[in-house]
């Protein structure tokens, strides 16, 4: 009796159905959001080209040369090529315009906008706070230029973070300012940073300051690093080198406008009694190591005024580039040093640290009793 023998082909058998639900379901997915990305990516370059067709506040006008979308699957990324704006109708006449400018969004959070500018900037403005206006040339380049930008719901401005790396500027590069320019002003930095947000002018334990009914206030936030001012700019007896700045303040009263003017701007928030009250300052330019703290505004003439209490760092230092600067007399700063070290053994404070207030008044800068700068209107 022989065996019979095995079928040559075994029929294997097939895997459940549910194996493939989980690819299937990851597929479904992928093929929704990549047609939701395609259709909002579709709604923002309409908005964007809408935004650029439609009036703004001061005639403020948006344009470019070429726009492309994008940034699939993470973010929708809109470039502009040669971006511009301008304001011809603002007392400052003013323009800017880039190489580049990146701007991209969150696919689920369109609010959050996040710039990139690339290549040479160029801002071109109508100086109106002399006698008789003059026009101003800005060429900048950066290592980078990004900005962050999140609307809040119920606020005229939401918040605003700018981070600059490895800047150089300058200005009347086309000599159209002065003609007895000799050579162009100069600015550089290696790092400039600002934040500002709206505020919750109410303090924890405190009565809310008193707002115009068509004004709020923001908290700013400005730090610079190494930066080189022009030897025209810079204060005398301070020299061109700025190690450090920090600022934390809070601007109050900022009236609630759209103006592309900040010459406007300036004189509304003026109007409505608008102070900037600075809870940290530091700040390190040449022999000036100090701390302060205080408020300021403007006066009549848009210069700045307010009082500030401050802690400077190796004064002796100081009152020797005051020596140096013919600001002060070699005789007073050898009578001021004796003083100065009296009052900081009185004061308590550690060696080579005094204690002084800052004054801004009638367009002079004073340290103490000493007038070490003046001050120009802002506009």
């Amino acid at each position: 009796m022989t065996d019979t023998p095995p079928s040559a082909t075994a029929i294997k058998p097939r895997p459940p159905l549910r194996i493939f639900v989980p690819m299937i379901a990851v597929g479904i997915i992928l093929a929704l959001y990549s047609a939701y990305w395609y259709v909002a990516a579709g709604k923002l370059r309409s908005g964007v080209e809408s935004f650029a067709a439609q009036p703004h506040p001061g005639d403020v006008a948006v344009g470019w040369s070429d726009l492309s979308m994008s940034g699939y699957p993470y973010r929708i990324a809109v470039t502009l090529t040669a971006p511009a704006v301008t304001a011809p109708e603002a007392p400052e006449d003013w323009s800017w315009q880039a190489e580049s400018l990146e701007a991209d969004f969150l696919p689920y959070n369109l609010r959050h906008l996040v710039l990139k500018v690339d290549g040479e900037q160029v801002l071109r403005y109508r100086d109106v706070t002399g006698l008789q206006p003059q026009r101003h040339v800005v060429r900048a380049k950066a290592g980078g230029t990004w900005a962050s930008y999140v609307d809040v719901e119920g606020a005229p401005f939401g918040r605003l973070a700018i981070d600059i790396d490895n800047l150089t500027a300058t200005r009347d590069d086309d000599g159209t300012s002065r003609k007895d320019r000799k050579s162009d002003e100069r600015f550089s930095a290696g790092r400039l940073q600002l934040h500002a947000r709206p505020s919750e002018d109410a303090a924890p334990g405190k009565a809310a300051p008193v707002l115009a009914s068509n004004a709020g206030s923001y908290d700013i936030a400005l730090q610079g690093n190494d930066m080189v001012l022009d030897s025209a700019n810079a204060v005398p007896v301070l020299g061109p080198d700025v190690s450090f700045i920090a600022v934390q303040a809070r601007l109050r009263n900022v009236p609630k406008n759209k103006s592309a003017s900040l010459v406007e701007l300036s004189r509304d928030w003026l109007q409505q009694g608008g102070t900037l009250a600075v809870s940290d300052l530091m700040i390190k330019w040449g022999p000036l190591d100090m701390w302060a703290q205080g408020e300021m505004t403007l006066d009549d003439q848009a210069r700045p005024k307010g009082n500030f209490d401050a802690e400077i760092t190796n004064y002796a230092g100081l009152l020797a580039a005051l020596v140096k600067g013919h600001v002060v007399s070699e005789r007073d700063a050898k009578l001021a040093l004796v003083g100065m070290g009296l009052i900081a053994q009185l004061q308590g404070t550690p060696d080579g640290r005094l204690r002084v207030p800052i004054v801004m008044n009638e367009g002079k800068l004073y340290l103490g009793p000493i007038v070490v700068a003046k001050l120009d209107p802002v506009y």
